[in-house]
């Protein structure tokens, strides 16, 4: 069933990136999409959560005792044997609480932190509102009009976001969620005399 759940949100995202221009950069089969269970006790929910998984090489470069020493570390996450640039995670059950639209507006708000590059990196804005840009208030604004732009022609993909979550909540005590384990960066040593 949560499997069946998470491959009807995939198909969603395709459709995003097939029909809404501001996020035709968006490679669907590159995106993993994952459950994690909403923690207990916090102030503000969250929803949902974004991870660039950047393929590029990242490293430091460190002088000890006269040695040179390069660390690189490199992240990879497979999905169906395929490397993937993110991973969306929903938080259950705080994301089948939600009405349509905020189901839809959490996945746009998603959606719109993948970099317009997609290569594996998040969508960083000027100063200390990196995340969201000046305005939190401007940036949902913009999620709403995306949602809108893309609920007027009523797409067949998201009617399963209307279904009563109600039936869902009781299986979520029991369903243990699989855990997906997002790379960590793997370290190795070089070094010249």
């Amino acid at each position: 069933m949560f499997k069946t759940y998470l491959s009807a949100v995939e198909v969603l995202i395709t459709d995003i990136a097939e029909t809404v221009e501001e996020l035709a950069y968006i490679e669907p089969d590159q995106i993993a999409v994952n459950f994690k269970r909403s923690r207990d006790g916090l102030s503000e929910e969250v929803l949902a959560e974004t991870t660039g998984l950047s393929d590029s090489n990242f490293g430091s470069i460190q002088k000890k005792e006269g040695r040179i020493e390069k660390f690189l570390a490199s992240k990879t996450m497979l999905k169906d044997g395929i490397p993937v640039k993110y991973s969306v995670d929903l938080y259950i059950p705080a994301f089948f609480n939600l009405k349509f639209k905020e189901k839809l507006l959490t996945i746009f708000h998603e959606l719109y932190h993948i970099h317009p590059k997609f290569d594996g990196e998040l969508r960083m804005f000027k100063g200390k509102g990196y995340k969201h840009g000046s305005s939190m208030e401007r940036y949902d604004k913009y999620m709403e009009y995306l949602v809108e732009k893309y609920t007027d022609r009523e797409p067949e993909a998201a009617e399963f976001l209307k279904k009563d979550h109600e039936k869902i909540s009781p299986l979520l005590a029991t369903y243990k969620i699989p855990r997906i384990v997002k790379p960590e960066p793997s370290l190795f040593r070089i070094t010249w005399r």
